[in-house]
Parts: C-alpha cells; sequence; structure tokens
C-alpha cells in the first residue's frame, strides 16, 4: 500500500479537529508506548538517531547559539528563561500546539494543551537549554524565536512533534529544520501519534 502523503503546511488544531470529527475519526489520549514514560527513556530507540542527523547541520555562529536556564514552562511551545542576564519568554520555532482558552471553549482541545505543556515541562522546566536562533530572532511581540537543545542533546521542538504532543509549522524566514519538522509530522501522523491517535 503507497505512503499517504501529507501537505506541508498544516491547519491550526481547532480546523484539524473539525476535519477528524466530519470523517468520523477521534481524537483520544496518548499512545501507550508514550504515556508513563520519562521523554529521555524513549530517547536511544527514537529520537537519538534524528538527532544524529540534525547534529549534522553545520556549524552555528557564536552569537545563534546560547545556553539559558529555563524557569518555567507556559505550554507546548513557550518557555520562560533568563538568557544573557535577562529574562525572556521563547516560542519554538516550527511548533504550533493546542492553546490554552478561558473560558475552556473546547474541553478536548484543553486537555491536549495540558498534556503539551506537561511534556514539554518534563523536557526542559528548571533545567540548561541551548537556543539556536535563526534569521529571524524576534516575533512582532518580542519574544525571542529559537530551536531548543536540552544538556542531554534532545531537540525539543521536535520531539513534541515526533511524539504528537504538537504540530510542525512553516513560519518563514525560520526554516533551518522545517524539513525535518514536516517530516516527524508525517510519520506521527502515519503513526497515530498524540494527536493523531485514531479510535
Amino acid at each position: 500500500m503507497p505512503r499517504q502523503t501529507y501537505p506541508v503546511q498544516t491547519k491550526n488544531f481547532r480546523t484539524m479537529r473539525g476535519s477528524w470529527r466530519r470523517s468520523g475519526r477521534r481524537l483520544s489520549g496518548p499512545t501507550t508506548g508514550v504515556q508513563g514514560l520519562r521523554p529521555t527513556a524513549l530517547l536511544p530507540a527514537i529520537a537519538l538517531p534524528l538527532l544524529a542527523v540534525l547534529s549534522c547541520a553545520g556549524p552555528v555562529r557564536a552569537e545563534q547559539a546560547d545556553w539559558a536556564r529555563v524557569l518555567r514552562v507556559l505550554d507546548g511551545r513557550t518557555i520562560e528563561v533568563t538568557w544573557r542576564g535577562a529574562r525572556e519568554m521563547v516560542r519554538y520555532i516550527g511548533v504550533a500546539a493546542p492553546e490554552f482558552r478561558q473560558p475552556v471553549e473546547d474541553p478536548e482541545e484543553d486537555e491536549w494543551a495540558r498534556r503539551a505543556r506537561d511534556w514539554n515541562r518534563r523536557l526542559v522546566e528548571g533545567r540548561l537549554v541551548r537556543l539556536e536562533l535563526d534569521a529571524l530572532p524576534r516575533d512582532r511581540e518580542g519574544h525571542l524565536l529559537a530551536y531548543v537543545f536540552s544538556q542531554e542533546g534532545t531537540f525539543v521542538n521536535a520531539w513534541l512533534i515526533e511524539f504528537g504532543f504538537a504540530e510542525a509549522v512553516s513560519r518563514p524566514p525560520n526554516l533551518r529544520y522545517q524539513a525535518d519538522l514536516n517530516r516527524l509530522e508525517r510519520e506521527a501522523r502515519e503513526k497515530a501519534r498524540g494527536l493523531w491517535m485514531r479510535r
């Protein structure tokens, strides 16, 4: 059977969820392989080959890669850090996670937003991370835009997409790892991980 292909530009979570309802499918909880495991427990078999590939992407200029301490995790794609002596809000490049809304409009979306935030916390909260910037360093709100790597080498942006806790989104000109992130989302869809789980 030929492998199904998916568009590079994905829909947002609300639109995506509506299309699944119309097709008669349902989004449900995390897969057995992910639930209850520490993120690092999944890395040797699955994520390390990806990290090896991404580590060969070429040298990063000193002003583009820097270490920061994560103070708190706000959601599945936003963290607060201390970086170069200042507090900064950091948004993950290429990542779109379900959002918290007040009041709660969609309990299922709120649940997935909580799961994405919780796994992001397990990966980075209270730890040192390496921030790698791209062509556009900040968004319109002044948030720092970065690819985030743990001290152990986990590419956090990619991990959240690979295990179905976020979608890959293309936002030029920050496209250094976009092909890899798009590929990981396609694999997550095909393997029905996280947001893409079918029941």
